[in-house]
């Protein structure tokens, strides 16, 4: 029997490793980059905290600890992941980080940087929706010189500073999080994009997506009119960081704001304070070069899911949009492997 491959041993590798073997396959193998599981969780900014409660964060098999309704921190669902990796003895080959994939006759050829090879007549891409922060390039024009960090980049000390004057450009939920934190000791300007559509963390007393699930919108067809509405204004729970409640912390929200359309030192002046500390948080990207080898030779024209859903043997999981608005979420992940058709290896 061939061994199924899964890449990533984020929350989407673990539970579609856990689900495979529910299913029976039993030579499951995670390769994973780093050293840990839950790398891109553990590097996100301290103090994160999921807008999906504990109910709707959990992995198939196993509930999270302490009250469903409650909203877990970066740190605990960390620590909930490795947990769920021990429990079901999920066989995980840390430290290897996949350079190629190669499309053969009968399956896949996986190269790692370390030199190991794999062969699978699967392979599950599960390296989630969070890969890359955006990058952001300053002209050698630029008036800025200060220090400009991303989500991912900025330590805690930077996070516990004082009187200081920062401007976050990008005002989704981290960038909302982050002004919101900083905010407490510090001036912060928000750099605002398109309007923002929220919606409220819990309704009559319930999660919000506890209602999405019971009106059946976290699981519409993304085809259906409605479901592309939703995905074109991408509404997110928000509260505590709204724009009526940053306001009354003192945070003053501003237009879309580009550091290299500055046009002299004057500019970098808002709200008659300088500018000392950036933070980029306009999302993230992804980056599938490795998988070049047997998936970006054809249709690059089309998007990635629907590359990889031609190619036998390979799925993608745990991308937004992939068959509906849940697919992004943690709770989608079960949703969308269930609708795959598998190999028998």
């Amino acid at each position: 029997m061939k061994q199924v491959i899964i890449i990533g041993a984020g929350h989407a590798g673990l539970a579609t490793a856990y689900l495979l073997m529910q299913k029976g396959y039993r030579k499951v193998v995670i390769l994973e980059a780093s050293d840990r599981v839950g790398t891109a969780w553990r590097t996100r900014y301290e103090g994160l905290t999921l807008f999906t409660s504990k109910r709707y964060s959990a992995l198939p098999g196993m509930k999270m600890s302490g009250h469903a309704d409650d909203y877990p921190s970066k740190q605990e669902f960390v620590e909930y992941l490795e947990h769920y990796a021990t429990t079901f003895s999920l066989d995980i080959r840390f430290n290897n980080k996949v350079i190629d994939v190669q499309n053969e006759l009968d399956g896949f050829t996986v190269s790692c940087s370390n030199g190991e090879i794999y062969l699978s007549k699967m392979l599950f891409v599960c390296t989630g929706a969070f890969q890359i922060p955006h990058s952001f390039q300053l002209s050698r024009h630029a008036f800025y010189h200060g220090r400009v960090f991303t989500p991912e980049s900025i330590a805690d000390r930077h996070l516990t500073c004082i009187n200081e004057n920062w401007l976050v450009i990008g005002d989704g939920a981290s960038g909302r999080q982050l002004a919101k934190m900083l905010a407490e000791k510090n001036q912060v300007v928000l750099s605002t994009g398109k309007q923002r559509k929220f919606l409220p963390q819990r309704l009559f007393g319930k999660d919000i997506f506890f209602w999405l699930d019971k009106l059946g919108l976290t699981w519409l067809s993304k085809r259906r009119w409605l479901a592309k509405r939703i995905q074109m204004k991408d509404p997110f729970p928000a509260d505590g960081i709204t724009n009526n409640q940053l306001a009354k912390l003192g945070i003053k929200l501003h237009e879309r704001f580009d550091l290299n359309n500055l046009k002299s030192k004057s500019q970098l002046h808002l709200y008659g304070n300088a500018i000392d500390k950036v933070i980029i948080a306009t999302g993230y990207t992804n980056n599938f070069s490795w998988l070049e080898g047997c998936l970006f030779r054809q249709n690059v024209d089309k998007p990635i899911y629907e590359r990889a859903r031609e190619i036998r043997g390979l799925y993608l999981l745990s991308q937004p949009w992939l068959s509906c608005r849940g697919s992004g979420l943690i709770m989608g992940i079960e949703h969308d492997f269930n609708r795959l058709n598998l190999l028998e290896c």
